[in-house]
């Protein structure tokens, strides 16, 4: 658990920056029939932009497939993304607090107007394949992840699922938070749960791997989160933190390769492939054999299939940051 505490303490606990209006890009004619034939399901076809700090869409960056063998044998469609340590995208990426190299990313998202508000249920997929040779240690990749808006603004992090240093991590914000105001703007700051997965209960590299998340952004709401089929993370309570909407984002986002780089690491190309992702009202409408998922649900949070869970508390003015070892697995409901 210690090797990965550092990044995750940056990762988790500096605050984010918030962002107000349009902050994207939309997708052209043939790029959105594209994404809708080979990716993209249900809510989310035809409903997703481009990030505004994508790196640049040079020609081998991104590729459509018609046929990508998934773990069952299933010819499947989807797109890989080819990210090279040379893509240099927005300087608030890149070149944040100012140390060029910081962060990359290409992420597929939701516009304000597609975000579901609060209060809302809704079932999300997400099929990926990273080769084994992807390597990220001292640094994190993001798959995916969700971000909490205030009005019009991302203000906090939300759920996100991650590559951090050759480690698999579940992240999902805690029920308590603080509200930091300047002159210009406000942040939150959360405490955050991390369940670290563990691959020998399920191999997460090197195959095609399909996850599905069920949640109720809500103050008396949920978050379940399979992987193949199999409930790994259950979590009753506030998953919302006072947000008005959440936003679903895919799509490769590296970040902290400074902390690689300054040790002298070298950071290699990320192959990432994607297939299935989408958004709906009900489970059956994005997989497959729904009675057998929802029946792995009890009226308590749980978790399977973990090294860890690890609560993540931010500094405040009489205490610095820290991480503590919720006593998974002897504890299976350590939230």
């Amino acid at each position: 658990m210690k090797k990965i505490l550092i990044i995750l303490l940056s990762l988790l606990l500096i605050p984010s920056y918030s962002y107000a209006g349009k902050w994207h890009i939309n997708m052209k004619k043939q790029e959105r029939k594209d994404f809708a034939n080979y990716v993209l399901r249900n809510q989310s076809k035809n409903k997703m932009v481009f990030n505004l700090r994508n790196v640049p869409n040079r020609p081998g960056l991104i590729k459509f497939f018609d046929k990508l063998e998934d773990r069952m044998g299933v010819a499947e469609k989807g797109i890989e993304f080819n990210l090279s340590y040379s893509d240099v995208g927005d300087e608030m990426d890149w070149s944040r607090w100012g140390s060029p190299g910081f962060a990359q990313r290409f992420q597929i998202m939701e516009p304000y107007k597609q975000t579901t508000k609060k209060g809302k249920t809704k079932w999300y997929r997400v099929g990926y394949f990273i080769p084994n040779e992807v390597d990220t240690e001292k640094h994190n990749i993001s798959l995916f992840d969700f971000k909490m808006l205030y009005g019009k603004g991302e203000k906090t992090v939300g759920p996100s699922y991650n590559l951090n240093n050759n480690s698999f991590a579940w992240l999902f914000n805690g029920p308590n938070y603080r509200v930091s105001k300047n002159e210009v703007d406000e942040q939150f700051f959360f405490d955050h749960y991390v369940v670290n997965l563990d691959q020998k209960f399920s191999p997460l590299k090197g195959k095609w791997v399909n996850i599905l998340i069920n949640a109720k952004w809500s103050k008396d709401g949920f978050l379940h989160f399979w992987i193949d089929g199999k409930l790994r993370s259950s979590y009753f309570g506030d998953v919302l933190g006072g947000a008005t909407s959440v936003r679903f984002k895919f799509g490769p986002y590296r970040n902290y390769m400074t902390y690689a780089t300054d040790a002298g690491l070298t950071i290699k190309d990320a192959i990432i492939r994607y297939s299935n992702v989408g958004k709906a009202n009900s489970c059956d409408e994005l997989w497959s054999g729904c009675d057998e998922i929802t029946g792995q649900l009890k009226n308590q949070s749980q978790v399977h299939g973990a090294s860890a869970v690890v609560l993540c508390k931010p500094a405040d003015a009489d205490n610095d940051s820290t991480c503590e070892n919720l006593g998974y697995p002897n504890n299976p409901r350590p939230f």
